[in-house]
């Protein structure tokens, strides 16, 4: 009885871990191999040649020249993703098409860490703990999907940033944060 026991409890532990890593997000990169729309998936090539399948929710957002939308991926694209690190697929949370205005544009995350409003910066911390700060002059910050005030944003929490890459200096474009 106490074995069943121990063993129900690894079980729930283990179950809890692999839930715990669901809920992770990371970020690639890549060049758009095919697109499912029926199956809502698309395949990325990375740097090294790897095929990546992921996921499209209904609430992917893709991001192309600076413009929202849910649907407009397309082959040969040159793509940053956003994604959910799931036991079985990945699933793609937001995905930045980088052509046009947005051809030197990244996505970077972390937490944030500090915003002063007098200077107008923005500071936050990277997942491998390292605090990069940005000008947040003519940057724009985003709650759920609707524009707010940097004021708005919390210390500590995950936010999504797009950087638009200059030669050597990279610029803020936009924050987000997603809020339960």
């Amino acid at each position: 009885m106490r074995s069943m026991a121990l063993k129900t409890c690894t079980i729930l532990a283990t179950l809890l871990l692999l839930v715990g890593a669901a809920a992770a997000t990371d970020i690639g990169a890549g060049r758009i191999k095919g697109v499912n729309a029926d199956k809502k998936e698309f395949v990325l090539t990375d740097a090294d040649g790897k095929d990546f399948t992921f996921k499209m929710s209904d609430k992917t957002i893709i991001n192309r020249g600076g413009k929202e939308t849910k649907s407009d991926l397309s082959i040969d694209d040159v793509v940053y993703v956003q994604y959910e690190k799931g036991v079985l697929t990945w699933t793609a949370r937001y995905v930045l098409v980088q052509e046009g205005d947005s051809k030197n544009w990244e996505l970077h995350q972390g937490k944030l860490k500090m915003y002063d409003a007098e200077k107008e910066n923005f500071t936050y911390t990277t997942d491998d703990n390292k605090d990069l700060t940005y000008s947040a002059f003519g940057a724009r910050a985003w709650i759920n999907n609707k524009e707010c005030s940097f004021d708005d944003l919390k210390i500590g929490e995950k936010v999504l940033l797009i950087v638009d890459r200059e030669k050597t200096k990279l610029s803020l474009k936009w924050v987000m944060v997603e809020r339960s």
